[in-house]
Parts: C-alpha cells; structure tokens; sequence
C-alpha cells in the first residue's frame, strides 16, 4: 500500500490573543500552521471497506495522506517516470475540491470528509463510513454511548458522534461522523459542558475589523452564524438554525483588537436584551423561556460572548461597543502618557 502526503500543517505556539490562524494552496502543497490541536495519534478513514485517508497528529504537525491502490502502485513502481506523473495526476484531484477558506480547511476525497479550523477553539470534524483512531495516550472516560472525554496532561476535548462509539485497549471506533473539540482557554471550560449537552450552536470568531479575520464553525441543530456587517464599534450577525432544535447558545470571540471597551450594548432582533445573572444561568438556553440573554466573559486575550437563541428561524445580533467605553478609554491612554511625560520632563530637570 502506497500513500501520498497531501498536506502538512505545522503547529505553533498558542497564540497570546484571540485570533486566526490560516491556510495556503502552494506547489500542489496544502501547508499553513495550526494552533495546537493536544492530539497525537492516527485517525483513519475507511469509505466502502476502502481505507482512504489517514490523518497523523504529531507533537509538532499534523500529516494529511491519501492512498495509493495496490494495483497501481505495482505498476508505477516499475516506472519513475509514470509514478511521479500518476502522483501529480493524483494530487490534483485531491486537492481540487478543497475549500481553503481563511482560517478553515475542508478537504473531500473519495468520500471522506475532513474539516480543520485554525482558531484557539480546537476543532475537527470528521465524515466518513468508519473512522479508527488509534495510537492515541489518553484516559478516556465513555460519558455516554456516543460521547468521549480524552483527558492528559494540560489538555481535554470532546470525541462526538451521532453513532454509538466502540472503544478497546488499542484503538477508537466510530461511524459517519465525529466531532473533536477542546476549549484553549481556561475561561471556557464550562462551555465543554454545553458541548456535552448539545446545546451549543454554534461559533463565530471575530479577530479584527475585517471580513477575512472571521471564520465560523456549526455544532449542533444546524446552527449558522454569519457576519451580515462590521465595522468600527458595530458587529451585525445572522443566526438561523433548525426551527425544531430548540434553544441553543451561541458564543462568539472577540480579539482584542475588536475589543474598543468592556461596555457593549447586545440586540437580538433590534430590542435590547438583558445581561444574564452568570455563566451557570447562560449554559441553560431554555431557563427564560423565549427570552434571549447574554453574558461576557473577559480574558488577557480579548473576550467571548455567550448569547442564548431560544427558538430558531432567521435572527439578526448586534454588538455595539458602547462609545462612552471608547471616550473613557482614550482619555485613560493619554493620561497615562501625559503621566509618562511628566515624570520624564521631572527627571531631567533632576
């Protein structure tokens, strides 16, 4: 059996703010770095009995293979000429029908689908017929027949599948779907209870005042967030998920350059709505009734919002950073360079 490494992303340090990673499509080569995923191990695909694509999380970069089919790798092996032409042929097929959007990655081949997001939210989704994932060191605790928590040091995530989960002493077996995700920040290890419970949506993170510094990924109850507007001190959001989902949260990083002040004013269909009482009350989309809220939660590295969408059609969220916030930050920079100043001034006149 022969594979054909398809793409390499190289793993970076954490990144110190709330921000995008992202992807390029070079010399045939995807490559592009990508914020620490905590897996080590192999996920393999299988489509129709076939194994199709192999998956290698290593400490420093995650390897993206295709397969070779035995016939054909008897007889390019007999021809260098052949082989490097059949492997150009190949690569161009798989690499055809990627979406390199940003700071997303999704790549279908043969039937297999796989979906990375380079952001601090670590993510992927998986779609084929069986999914073996393997050579992983983790405890891993069963919290239900399809659900997964993989735990070791510093890091945990999530393993979700729509299908009941096999687990043995060497591998992980799933079919059609799963989904892997962990939570960077210490601030947002809750929301992994709101995984397990289904009932987040969906993600959206904004990094900056720019239409190609946003990226997006959907959870559960086909839950779609979507940047309708931006701009300076203004964020204006499309939600719409399945009407029979029933309520969901949606959480939304922002980076700390879209951060002008702590002060924000949240509408949800252009009424003001109201600040919930703490995380605890925001994690339960169902607690008010039809009524939405939200709740801040600050961080070093910008700050997230959490946003309850009681009942789903098409919605429309807004956030304003509140000027007086902006005012009243501007003139605390410049007092503070004014301070700077002075006691500069004094020094030299000592």
């Amino acid at each position: 059996m022969k594979w054909l490494a398809l793409a390499i992303l190289l793993i970076m340090p954490l990144a110190s703010a709330i921000d995008l990673g992202g992807f390029q499509q070079c010399d045939g080569k995807i490559t592009g770095k990508y914020l620490p995923a905590g897996l080590e191990g192999k996920i393999s695909c299988y489509e129709k009995g076939e194994h199709i694509m192999d998956l290698i999380y290593n400490n420093d970069s995650i390897e993206i293979s295709i397969q070779f089919f035995d016939v054909l790798n008897k007889v390019v092996e007999r021809n260098q000429f052949l082989k490097e032409e059949l492997e150009k042929a190949l690569m161009e097929e798989a690499l055809a029908p990627i979406n390199l959007s940003g700071a997303s990655f999704e790549l279908g081949y043969e039937g297999c689908i796989i979906e990375l997001h380079d952001i601090p939210t670590r993510f992927l989704r998986v779609k084929c017929d069986e999914i073996i994932i393997s050579g992983f060191d983790y405890e891993i605790n069963k919290t239900s027949e399809n659900m997964l928590k993989l735990q070791k040091t510093n890091f945990s995530a999530t393993l979700f599948s729509y299908s009941p989960v096999e687990v043995n002493e060497s591998c992980i077996i799933a079919k059609n779907e799963i989904m892997i995700v962990s939570f960077s920040y210490a601030e947002e290890k809750k929301i992994e209870d709101a995984f397990e419970e289904k009932s987040i949506g969906g993600e959206i993170t904004i990094a900056d005042y720019d239409e190609n510094k946003v990226d997006y990924i959907s959870y559960f109850g086909n839950v779609s967030v979507s940047l309708s507007e931006i701009k300076t001190g203004k964020i204006v959001l499309d939600v719409s998920g399945d009407e029979k989902s029933g309520g969901k949260i949606i959480k939304v990083n922002l980076g700390k350059n879209v951060c002008l002040t702590d002060k924000l004013k949240i509408k949800f269909d252009r009424e003001l709505i109201k600040r919930a009482d703490n995380l605890e009350d925001i994690l339960n989309p169902d607690d008010d009734g039809i009524t939405p809220e939200y709740y801040i939660v600050q961080s070093k590295d910008g700050m997230f919002l959490l946003v309850t969408i009681p009942h789903f059609s098409t919605h429309q969220l807004i956030i304003q950073f509140v000027s007086g916030g902006i005012i009243e930050k501007t003139v605390a920079i410049l007092l503070g360079f004014l301070t700077i100043a002075v006691a500069t001034i004094y020094l030299f006149k000592k």
